[in-house]
């Protein structure tokens, strides 16, 4: 290469439009950037991000809209990173080689078979293991296991729920991080549970069926 390799190079920038699949691991600072441009020239492709990239206002509606997804690699589990001999900031030493670890994910829009997996569920709705919130028309789920069969309704849920995700099961209404906003501005504000904001929330509500 000629210039420094940036990815928004013109250089670059030319490289992309002869790819087929990007498959990488960007520089997480500049993370939305780099999605922007990938999906600017419609390249299918596969890169390592922080999963706190969920909640980024240019990345979550790519998620909402399915034009994103979780790859395979299970949310939050930890990447070890490779590092340059001569760094003095390091966590540990892996096979002669100085390594850190952080939280991260794959983000896809390659079609696979995980994608459309049925969560398979089994607890039953009632109001007292489901409240709702303070100030949305929504039932509060702590943990993806105990999202109820039986509900039709609105849900809040952790943002994990996307590496269980399947689109023809469950419809993302929105989440509770300012990330998105719908016409009436329900979502995009804390959710609140007596009186305490709650933590990171998807809104989901299940796709009814014929």
């Amino acid at each position: 290469m000629q210039g420094d390799g940036d990815f928004r190079s013109p250089e670059c920038i030319e490289l992309l439009k002869e790819s087929d699949i990007v498959c990488t691991n960007p520089p997480f600072s500049l993370f939305r950037d780099f999605i922007a441009t990938i999906t600017e020239h419609k390249k299918s492709f596969l890169v390592i991000g922080n999963g706190n990239a969920i909640t980024y206002k240019e990345i979550f509606p790519l998620l909402k809209e399915d034009k994103m997804w979780m790859g395979y690699f299970p949310f939050g589990s930890t990447f070890w990173f490779e590092l340059p001999q001569d760094t003095e900031n390091y966590e540990k030493i892996i096979d002669g080689k100085k390594v850190y670890h952080m939280p991260a994910c794959w983000f896809t829009n390659l079609p696979n078979r995980k994608r459309n997996e049925e969560l398979r569920l089994s607890r039953k709705y009632n109001t007292e293991s489901f409240p709702k919130y303070d100030n949305y028309d929504a039932i509060e789920v702590g943990n993806i296991v105990d999202i109820p069969v039986d509900y039709d309704g609105i849900m809040g849920v952790p943002i994990s729920f996307l590496a269980k995700y399947n689109p023809e099961q469950f419809e993302i209404l929105g989440s509770n991080r300012g990330v998105d906003q719908d016409t009436n501005g329900i979502f995009g504000r804390g959710s609140m549970l007596n009186g305490k904001e709650t933590f990171k929330r998807l809104f989901i509500r299940r796709r009814q069926t014929v």
